[in-house]
């Protein structure tokens, strides 16, 4: 290798050639300080790089070799001047039980391989001033091994040589609870790069006796988490590695293998809104394993659509996820007697955030899905409101269709004006009423934003809610006072229909007849064409009297399904877990089915029927027009001629 001297380290030199040799008996650190105490001199290498052979006395001196002469190291140089390239030192003179233990790492067969990368003695603990690995001096000080391990692991050039899997592992271990740790108690508390990968036998994972061998990481790990080491052995997952199941997690799998966080960093891989979306389902989500060994699927989706899953997705740090009802690191089967899973264990288990739960919360599935036929009640509901919202909103959409066809050809042929009559005006709604409808349109209006934005959270529509909340009691919260308004309106508008007259009146003219059928079939045939007469109705027609009652059944059915869900503590003491399971799944699918129809059915009598297109007002003002009251409820319109109708404008 070529050198070159600065111009004082050859004026030193040429000195040193005026005097005879100095023999390796006579050599003293002094005589070596006279070339290398000067800060100037430096070696270059063939690549051009600049090395300073500058050793500074204090700080050797200092170090845990400072009562040692040069010469006990450097002991193959037998005269001063010595030649250019000097051989380095034999650390293995003294310390030969260490560089053993090296030779047989991965570093120290590269090394002896003629690896020039390999790193040796002093790559990690510095050539001259070593010192011991709790003083802060130190290349190998806990606070300071990422440093010295990044000089190769973080060097781009060393990791494409070598094929290392993990580029940075130094940057992701600053980010880690154990770096942490390790600099809030300066050094004495943490695991380092050496606790883990061992001091001088660092061997590749693929090695079975490597420290972070897949069967060893538990035993490694529970060198400082001895307990949580013993738990997880017992538990399913270390049975399984212990039988050979090369799939079995262990700790890296759950917590990272560098970059490990607390368990209370929500960037944590076992954070409570995290630990079911990423960490759990990289195993459970898998069908290649679950087909392996026997694992139903599904399981992750299932809990994903449950109401602690939506609570989860949604933002909420409280909800109950995996480990919550599973365990943590003693995970059992759930057909161990020990397990928190078992069926004679689940009421203790979910008593732990439902205080007062039975043994009937056992009966029926855990994981069950709308989506999923894993149960049978779950299944037929589906499938019934599959058939019901095809059925009863295509019915809506074809009726519907075919009305918009008929009055807009009425009105490009000008055979409909209706805003055209003698001004006289007739009241539909009072006041009492449009302030009953008023109620009803915000709170279902309220309740449908809420309730789809606490199923679908990371939908896009519900983003800028997300983040104006913050959190996901607000949305839970406005959609409970949404339905507190509803089943308000409702109890109300029950003593309206039985304490007033007018309520009464209402209620007998809401009632279904046989009349309503046979509307029905004239009505087709008048879209149709084969009959020109349309039929006549009275106070309310069979569109108003379906819209009506369809209310009517769906307020009882959100409330009765509501109530549980809200109050699923209480429901969980008297009645089986499966209840609350189908009263989420009737909610949601009635929730569906009410939208639809509100959509598809008021939406069209209220903004898009030609007649009274782009509004009907009748909600606001309560009136209707002479000419829409003779046109739409002729019956009705002659009994109010007759003065036969004297009920009360409230």
């Amino acid at each position: 290798m070529h050198t070159c001297l600065t111009q004082s380290g050859i004026i030193v030199l040429l000195l040193m050639i005026l005097v005879l040799p100095v023999s390796a008996d006579e050599i003293t650190s002094s005589d070596c300080m006279e070339c290398h105490g000067d800060k100037e001199l430096v070696k270059e290498t063939e690549s051009g790089q600049e090395i300073s052979l500058y050793v500074d006395l204090d700080k050797f001196s200092n170090s845990m070799h400072g009562g040692f002469e040069c010469i006990e190291c450097h002991d193959n140089i037998t005269e001063l001047p010595h030649e250019e390239n000097v051989k380095h030192p034999n650390c293995a003179t003294c310390h030969e039980d260490v560089s053993d233990e090296y030779f047989k790492s991965v570093h120290g067969k590269d090394l002896l391989a003629g690896d020039e990368d390999a790193p040796y003695c002093w790559d990690c603990h510095s050539s001259h001033y070593v010192y011991a690995a709790d003083d802060t001096m130190s290349w190998i000080n806990p606070k300071k091994m990422p440093i010295t391990c990044a000089r190769c692991h973080s060097d781009p050039q060393i990791v494409k040589r070598h094929h290392i899997p993990i580029p940075n592992p130094s940057e992701a271990y600053e980010q880690s609870i154990h770096y942490k740790t390790i600099l809030m108690n300066h050094g004495t508390k943490g695991a380092s790069c050496a606790d883990c990968h061992s001091a001088h036998n660092l061997q590749l994972p693929t090695n079975p006796e490597s420290k972070i061998n897949r069967l060893n990481i538990p035993k490694t790990c529970g060198t400082c988490h001895e307990k949580i080491a013993a738990e997880y052995m017992e538990s399913i997952h270390g049975q399984g590695l212990l039988s050979g199941a090369t799939d079995a997690p262990v700790c890296t799998d759950c917590h990272a293998e560098h970059q490990i966080k607390a368990v209370t960093d929500p960037s944590s891989s076992v954070f409570s809104t995290v630990i079911s979306k990423t960490t759990c389902p990289q195993c459970h989500e898998v069908a290649r394993i679950n087909s392996k060994y026997g694992m139903p699927g599904g399981q992750v989706k299932s809990y994903a659509d449950s109401f602690h899953g939506l609570a989860s997705r949604a933002g909420s740090v409280v909800t109950a996820n995996c480990a919550s009802c599973h365990g943590v690191h003693d995970i059992l089967p759930s057909s161990d007697p020990k397990s928190t899973v078992n069926k004679k264990n689940l009421a203790k288990t979910c008593g732990e955030c439902h205080p007062g739960v039975t043994s009937k919360v056992a009966i029926g599935s855990v994981h069950i899905s709308p989506a999923s036929p894993s149960d049978k009640i779950i299944y037929y509901i589906k499938y019934i409101y599959y058939i019901l919202i095809v059925s009863v909103i295509g019915g809506m959409l074809l009726h519907n269709g075919l009305d918009f066809i008929k009055k807009a050809r009425q009105k490009m042929s000008g055979h409909h004006e209706n805003g055209i009559n003698s001004g006289r005006v007739f009241v539909r709604l009072t006041v009492n009423e449009r302030i009953q409808h008023f109620l009803l349109m915000t709170s279902f209006t309220a309740l449908v934003i809420t309730g789809f934005a606490l199923v679908y959270p990371e939908a896009w529509w519900v983003a800028p809610f997300a983040k104006w909340e913050g959190a996901f009691a607000i949305r839970g919260l406005v959609h409970r006072f949404a339905a507190g308004i509803m089943v308000g309106l409702a109890l109300y508008h029950l003593f309206y229909l039985i304490a007033t007259k007018r309520g009464r009146n209402h209620l007998i003219d809401f009632l279904p007849t046989l009349k309503d059928v046979q509307d029905v079939i004239q009505m087709f045939k008048y879209y149709l064409g084969i009959s020109k007469a349309k039929p006549q109705f009275a106070r309310y027609n069979y569109m108003e009297k379906a819209e009506y009652w369809a209310l009517i059944w769906g307020t009882v059915v959100m409330s009765l399904t509501g109530f549980i869900l809200w109050f699923e503590n209480y429901a969980l003491r008297f009645f089986p877990k499966w209840v609350t399971d189908v009263s989420a799944v009737i909610h949601f699918y009635e929730a569906v089915l009410a939208t639809m129809a509100i959509i598809v059915w008021h939406f069209y009598y209220q903004f898009f029927d030609p007649h009274v297109y782009p509004m009907n007002t009748t909600c606001l003002t309560g009136k209707m027009s002479e000419e829409a009251m003779k046109d739409e409820h002729p019956i009705e319109y002659d009994k109010l001629n007759r003065g036969e109708n004297h009920e009360s404008k409230w």
